[in-house]
Order: C-alpha cells, then sequence, then structure tokens
C-alpha cells in the first residue's frame, strides 16, 4: 500500500512539473531608433528652392523593413505642416517657397506597426528673389552658454543678430521652465533681457529676429541649469 501513495504523488509530481514546458514566452517586438538629420542643416541659409532632404538610417534590431515620414512646418511646433511624405528611402525632395523659414524633422516606422520617436528639430531659410528685402540672420548667443551652469536668483539673457540688409531690429524673447518657452517680451530694441531664476531648475529660451519690412527669423532654443 505504501509503494502505491508514492506510485501516485510521484506521478502528481511529474504532471505538474510538465505543464511548466508548455509556457509560451511572447515575442516583444522592438521599436525601430530614431533617425538623424544630415541636409539641410540647422540654420542653413538655402538658394536652392527644389531642395533634397537627407537623414540617417534608422536601426531595427528584430531587421523589420522600415519606412520614413518627414515634415516640414513653418512653426517650430508643427501646428501648420506644409509638407509631409512617407518613404522607404532616406531622402526626399521638396520644391519650397522663397524667403521663408522652415523647420523638419523625421520619425521611422517598422513593418511591424512601430513607430520611433520624431529626431530633433532643425530650421533652415530660403533666400528670397534678388532685390527682396533678405531676412534677418539667425540670432547668436552670447550669454548664458549652451547648457552652462548658473548661480543667484537673476540673470541676464544676452544674444546678438543682424541684418544683410542692415535694417534696424527688434525681438521677441521666449523664456521659461517648459520646452517650448513661452513669450515673456516681444517687440524690443535691445539685446539683452533681465530674468529672475530658481535654483535646480532647467531654464529654455529663443529669440525671434524681425525687421522693419515684416522679415522674421526664429532662433533655435538654447538652455541653461541653475545650481
Amino acid at each position: 500500500m505504501r509503494n502505491f501513495y508514492i506510485a501516485i504523488l510521484s506521478s502528481l509530481f511529474l504532471f505538474s512539473c510538465s505543464g511548466d514546458d508548455n509556457t509560451v514566452i511572447p515575442i516583444v517586438n522592438t521599436v525601430p531608433s530614431i533617425p538623424s538629420l544630415v541636409f539641410p542643416t540647422n540654420n542653413l541659409v538655402c538658394t536652392n528652392f527644389n531642395l533634397e532632404f537627407d537623414w540617417g538610417a534608422a536601426v531595427d534590431s528584430d531587421g523589420d523593413s522600415i519606412r520614413y515620414t518627414i515634415d516640414i512646418a513653418t512653426d517650430t511646433s508643427f501646428g501648420t505642416i506644409l509638407f509631409t511624405a512617407t518613404t522607404n528611402e532616406t531622402i526626399q525632395t521638396f520644391t519650397l517657397e522663397k524667403g521663408t523659414t522652415y523647420f523638419w524633422r523625421v520619425k521611422a516606422s517598422d513593418s511591424a506597426g512601430n513607430e520611433s520617436e520624431y529626431s530633433d528639430v532643425q530650421t533652415f531659410f530660403t533666400e528670397p528673389d534678388a532685390g527682396v528685402n533678405t531676412i534677418p540672420n539667425a540670432p547668436l548667443l552670447t550669454s548664458p552658454s549652451l547648457g552652462d551652469s548658473v548661480s543667484g536668483t537673476n540673470i541676464t539673457l544676452d544674444w546678438d543678430a543682424t541684418d544683410g540688409d542692415n535694417d534696424p531690429l527688434t525681438f521677441d524673447l521666449y523664456f521659461g521652465d517648459t520646452n517650448p518657452p513661452v513669450l515673456v517680451s516681444e517687440d524690443m530694441n535691445v539685446s539683452t533681457f533681465d530674468v529672475t531664476i530658481s535654483t535646480n531648475t532647467t531654464y529654455y529660451w529663443r529669440v525671434v529676429v524681425k525687421d522693419d519690412k515684416q522679415g522674421a527669423t526664429i532662433g533655435q532654443i538654447w538652455n541653461f541649469r541653475t545650481e
């Protein structure tokens, strides 16, 4: 009788262990890497309006086929996308308007339906027709330096800007602890601005340069951190 019970218990143990052999482990398909933008480079002034955009290929560790979506807009938030396309290639050509500031970005998607995040946004400019007002040059950062660590409760934001026509310039300043920053002052005729800051915070800011002929150039977003 004792051997009978041992045989039953052994069979139950074998049955319970064999159930684990049927466990199905789900296979997770990975998201493609984020494409890198190659051309046009950031703050480039373009004289060719039939422009070929070029970006680096994304990587998909599962070997899935990849498609790319490129968006082009005239605002950094891409509220109104003027041009868009989806392609298997890492190049795409668009015919652009003259005398315009553009922003562009690219994302990758694989054949399994996964999408990468968008790339960093880059901006460029197209030249106007000869004899037409030239838009101001992109503003240049003076201080604080990009990514700098600063201390204190007040700091002066300082930048520089020029115009090919030597038109008088005014500035709109965007500043804050969110990205993108918010408008804090507009139509300034000086290239400095004092702000109050808090400790252990990352701040973002950008400058829009405007001439007196309705030409405008949107600068890139700069940042610094407080101690």
